[in-house]
């Protein structure tokens, strides 16, 4: 990850951190649900920030004898304990929202309102530092993720005191309460099913295997691959192994120039082991 995109996690980071005290303490005075839970996942998004920048720190440490790849996995380790923090407050939320539904509480709707559009220019600029690299690392991925929840968190908290300062339907707390739960937990188990996937050393979901192999084999003097591995050593960084028979040994320095050159322009794979065999007949 580069220093500029580390800044940009920091700056957001700041932003978010000055902002959740006012929101918590707002919602325990106005008794909003949906301020209390725009808090708790801004905390959460929080946590997960910090988590990141110091997994991103600790994974620019040296390779060792006993770590060959170094310590980039942390990364993915760090994008993992966040969805599942994010998840945990989801479900509490909707435990919580279901309790206010049974008995709704009275809401201080003008507060919401204030509070709600505060937080929602925060996460605004949030969403415009990040979004220039939200596919570039599976932290920025998720940490933008996060404040796009939050500025829709934003919005519904403004929906809320709207609402309860013209009527008393107290009701619309929980259930915007609900609705941003269920909103945020499809995404948030997207984030997690592609932290799992690299740990658990799967084909990087942006690249296709058989599309790879078939690559390899229209290249000159390539008769056949056998025993290919792609994986994702941390976000942006894609490997593969493989072996590959080629007709004409002489020329196997050259077909293996190609085939390096070809996986990096055409799959954006930089790390690349490929043991050249040959079969006599």
């Amino acid at each position: 990850m580069s220093s500029q995109q580390i800044s940009k996690l920091k700056l957001v980071l700041l932003l978010i951190s000055s902002y959740i005290v006012v929101e918590f303490i707002s919602g325990l005075l106005t008794g909003s649900l949906a301020l209390i839970a725009d808090a708790g996942h801004m905390l959460a998004d929080a946590g997960g920030l910090t988590l990141a920048l110091f997994a991103i720190n600790f994974s620019t440490k040296p390779a060792t004898p006993q770590r060959t790849y170094g310590f980039y996995r942390i990364e993915i380790l760090a994008a993992l304990a966040n969805s599942a923090v994010l998840i945990l407050v989801s479900v509490y939320i909707i435990y919580d929202a279901y309790e206010r539904i049974i008995e709704p509480p009275q809401i201080k709707g003008t507060a919401l309102i204030i509070v709600g559009t505060i937080g929602l220019v925060v996460n605004l600029v949030g969403m415009y530092i990040l979004k220039g690299h939200a596919t570039e690392n599976l932290n920025i991925e998720g940490a933008y993720l996060e404040v796009l929840k939050d500025t829709l968190g934003s919005v519904g908290v403004v929906v809320v005191g709207v609402i309860t300062s013209i009527s008393e339907f107290y009701l619309i707390d929980p259930i915007i309460s609900v609705g941003l739960a269920f909103y945020i937990l499809p995404r948030t188990w997207s984030l997690m099913k592609k932290s799992i996937n690299i740990l658990m050393e799967g084909v990087p979901i942006n690249i296709s295997y058989e599309e790879v192999k078939k690559a390899i084999l229209q290249i000159k003097g390539v008769t056949g691959i056998f025993e290919i591995h792609i994986w994702t050593i941390t976000s942006g960084m894609d490997a593969i192994t493989a072996h590959v028979v080629v007709s004409d040994p002489s020329k196997s320095q050259t077909i293996l120039k190609e085939i390096s050159s070809m996986l990096e322009n055409r799959f954006k794979i930089t790390h690349t082991t490929i043991q050249i065999e040959t079969y006599h007949t």
